[in-house]
Formats: structure tokens, sequence, C-alpha cells
């Protein structure tokens, strides 16, 4: 018997120098972290370019933002839902004040956020550096959102993609950087990016919605011949 379990042990040994190791792909999931009680904040600094009549008057705020993951349910797909409320405040002095309720979840293969009506799809699984998707993949392209009385094509020419994978970025040791849409033309630009630290999630955005009619404006930067949209910076604190 001694000699059979030997035998049988060195069989082992031999067989798998004839097998090819596979290495699995790492799905990633620690850049979109969800769980009950899972708290963020941020800052946000906005700048709203709003047109009356030949001029265009140009509002700048900062707002801090508080999300909390208060609970889970499933939905018609039966996939594991994460409700988030969303609070604000003008300045760090005041009471946050409840703003809406949105909801994320994580499938095998991607993460999603649904948020004033929108279903948009974050992140998928692998991730895998410039890998392609449709971030709108629920949502209508050519949908318009009013910004201080203007329809704006909010998703217009937006595709996503990974830009830059385990890379320290600020005070995060690890991060991945999406670039979401990066579309320009004479009078449009829609520009958006986000960054998400290992274990903490969403760390930065920067989206840019801008529109202008000023075509001897060529040449001059966005923030100089906007007529119409708005400039959003949101990062962790």
């Amino acid at each position: 018997m001694r000699y059979l379990l030997v035998a049988i042990a060195l069989w082992g040994i031999w067989g798998c120098k004839e097998e090819t190791a596979v290495l699995e792909t790492p799905l990633r999931y620690e850049y979109f972290p969800l769980g009950i009680g899972q708290q963020r904040n941020f800052v946000v600094d906005s700048i709203l370019f709003d047109p009356q009549g030949t001029r265009v008057s140009i509002d700048t705020t900062t707002t801090f933002v508080r999300e909390v993951i208060v609970d889970t349910f499933r939905n018609a797909r039966k996939d594991l839902e994460y409700r988030i409320e969303r609070f604000e405040r003008s300045n760090a002095q005041d009471n946050w004040v409840l703003k809406s309720v949105l909801t994320e979840s994580r499938t095998s293969t991607q993460a999603q956020r649904f948020e004033n009506n929108f279903r948009l799809v974050k992140m998928v699984f692998p991730v895998q550096s410039k890998q392609e998707w449709n971030p709108l993949l629920y949502v209508d392209p050519l949908t318009k959102v009013d910004v201080k009385g203007e329809p704006l094509e909010l998703f217009k020419g937006w595709k996503a993609s990974f830009k830059n994978l385990d890379q320290s970025w600020n005070q995060y040791p690890n991060t991945i950087e999406i670039q979401f849409s990066n579309y320009e033309n004479a009078i449009e630009l829609r520009r958006g990016t986000e960054r998400y630290a290992a274990n903490l999630g969403l760390v930065y955005r920067e989206l840019s919605v801008l529109n202008t009619q000023c075509l001897p404006c060529q040449g001059q930067a966005w923030e100089k011949k906007a007529q119409s949209g708005f400039i959003l910076k949101m990062r962790r604190i």
C-alpha cells in the first residue's frame, strides 16, 4: 500500500508538468465596492453658463455632497440593488439636507448607477486596459436635459473606456481612470472622466457639457467661448 501511495503522488506531480497553467484575469470588483453603511463625502465645484440675450451669465457654486448606502432590495431582474440617500449642503457648517434617493448595483459583468431616471453602466468586469463599452445601454443618447432653461443633449457622443489601471493618483495608491465621454465639434463639447480607488470607489469626476454658437471664437478655450452648459468637478473628501 505504501508503494501504491508513492506511485499515485508521483503520477500527480508528473501529470501537472504536462498541463499549462491558466491565469485568470482578476475581476477587480474592489474598484466598485458596495455595502450597507458605506458613506461617501464629496465637494462639487460647478460652473453654469446661462445665455441672457447678447451676454452670458456665469454662475460658480460649491456644494458638499454625502451619499449613504442604507438598504438593499432585488429588482425585476433579481439583481441586488443598493439604496443610496444623497444629502447636500452649501458649506461645512450647515445641516445635511436629503436631496434624492438613487441606487447602485454590481453584477458579475458590470456596475450600474440609477439616478434621475437614468441607468448608466459605470464599469464593466473584468477591468482591462483600453476596454470599451456603451455606458448608455439603458439610456436614449438623444435625451435632452434642461440646464438654465436650455435643452442640451447631455449624452451626445458618450462612449466609455478604461484609460489608466492600478495607477497612483493624489493620496490614493491604486486607482483606475475611466473616460466616459470625449466628443467635440465646432459648437459642442461633451467630455467626462471618472477615477475610482481600490476599496473606496469613486474619488473624482469631471464633466464638461458646453455649447456655443460663436463661430469666430474657434481656437479659444471652451471656458471662454461657451454660451450654455456646465462644467462640473467632484472630488472625494
